[in-house]
């Protein structure tokens, strides 16, 4: 019976939404999503509120009904990240249906949004249901996403060195350098005197989707994972430069900035 309640939910849906469709020229063709919806998305709003740095989302659609997310989000306390998690996707007039799944094909999470605007540039939806903890939730809101048309992942490989900052953080302007491999991993350099020391961090990983980055590490055998997020804005003529929106423990918001120097 449930089974039964189901289909007929979806049935309902979608004939409701390829009726709307005809009555609003304003409302997407499921056509229009299918063609456009193809390529690499960065969540840059919800419910008209900036997002943060470390609460980003890169959703990766393409051709066959293939999706794949890499998330930000806050676990205990942190913000951590997952990588190109693999969803399947469907259209149903201007509904995109997701959907993930354990190693046992057991569902493990389901989005349903309706589409407002899409663009070469844009992409508007109302995420009206989910699927978590077992149960689907109705929610109202509201998403924007921007297209990435710039990837970054072969362009950060190599060892830079940091030459500015603005922002919070306080681990300093000129006092370390990074060598991104091609493997995911990382090093890190910390100077002492007029020489390069190698930290002492552990289990040093990164991860580049688009032009946003995400890094973490252990500070010490047995330590929980720390981690960070920034936005690349460029990298050109041995010049990268990051930037980042963070949030006070008060709520008040900054923009932090990272500038490196290429290191031949």
């Amino acid at each position: 019976m449930k089974d039964l309640f189901k289909l007929a939910f979806y049935g309902i849906l979608a004939i409701a939404t390829f009726s709307s469709c005809s009555q609003d020229d304003n409302i997407p063709s499921q056509k229009d999503i299918e063609t456009k919806i193809i390529g690499k998305w960065k969540r840059v709003k919800l419910d008209g509120v900036e997002n943060l740095t470390n609460m980003r989302q890169i959703a990766t659609f393409e051709n066959g009904g293939k999706m794949y997310s890499t998330t930000a989000m806050i676990v205990t306390g942190k913000y951590i990240w997952e990588y190109q998690a693999p969803f399947d996707y469907e259209c149903i007039g201007n509904i995109v249906r997701s959907r993930l799944y354990f190693d046992d094909e057991t569902l493990r999470s389901e989005m349903q949004y309706e589409v407002e605007e899409i663009s070469e540039t844009i992409f508007r939806v109302r995420m009206f249901r989910t699927f978590l903890d077992g149960e689907y939730k109705d929610i109202n809101t509201f998403v924007e996403y921007h297209r990435i048309a710039t990837d970054y992942s072969k362009d950060i490989i190599g060892l830079w060195e940091g030459v500015e900052m603005t922002g919070l953080e306080t681990y300093g302007d000129a006092n370390h350098r990074i060598e991104y491999k091609a493997d995911g991993t990382y090093t890190y350099y910390n100077k002492d005197g007029k020489n390069w020391v190698l930290s002492e961090d552990l289990d040093n990983v990164y991860c580049i989707d688009g032009d946003w980055l995400a890094a973490k590490w252990r500070p010490a055998i047995g330590a929980d994972f720390e981690y960070e997020m920034w936005d690349i804005d460029e990298i050109k003529d041995g010049t990268m430069k990051w930037s980042a929106l963070r949030e006070k423990e008060d709520g008040t918001r900054y923009i932090a900035t990272f500038t490196w120097k290429k290191i031949q």
